[in-house]
């Protein structure tokens, strides 16, 4: 399904393409010192660029004394990674594409500090994805209805697959 291509030293990076719902998409992951940049694209471009960063009690204050081992412990064990979600360029209004562009942010934030706890550099995702209509995502404000948020979780879970084998 995926094609893997890495790259060595200064930034590692990992390249996935795979086929989502008969959708071409492509998964890169660049990982810098301070942060790690994927981009995830079913159009050739991103629409959106949104930084994710855990905003977890340990992370946030400065003052306390610091326990990896506890905090590793404590994230592993933790269902919910607490995150902070912003559009750093896109259209950051309260349409249901963009609210669902910030839950796979959030999602590929946690499920990647789940699998290495101490890793807290911040996620930059650009994200450029085809909505079918049968997903029922409007990209306009003044739209009353209901996406499917089932389908939309299918697509983002097979998303997570890419970029999980690009941490791999």
């Amino acid at each position: 399904m995926a094609d893997v291509s890495q790259s060595p030293f200064p930034v590692s990076v990992k390249v996935v393409a795979g086929v989502i719902h008969n959708v071409h998409t492509d998964v890169a992951v660049l990982g810098f010192s301070n942060c790690v940049v994927a981009i995830v694209t079913q159009l050739a471009s991103v629409g959106s660029i949104i930084q994710a960063v855990g905003t977890s009690s340990a992370a946030s204050n400065q003052d306390a004394f610091y326990d990896a081992q506890s905090t590793v412990e404590q994230l592993a064990s933790s269902a919910d990674i607490p995150v902070e979600v912003k559009f750093v360029l896109g259209n950051s209004s309260t349409t249901a594409a963009s609210s669902l562009y910030q839950v796979l942010a959030t999602h590929i934030y946690q499920h990647r500090r789940e699998q290495d706890p101490l890793d807290d550099r911040p996620l930059i995702i650009g994200i450029g994805l085809e909505l079918p209509r049968e997903y029922k995502i409007s990209l306009l404000d003044d739209d009353a209805g209901q996406p499917d948020l089932g389908a939309f979780m299918l697509t983002m879970s097979a998303i997570a697959a890419l970029v999980d084998e690009c941490y791999a």
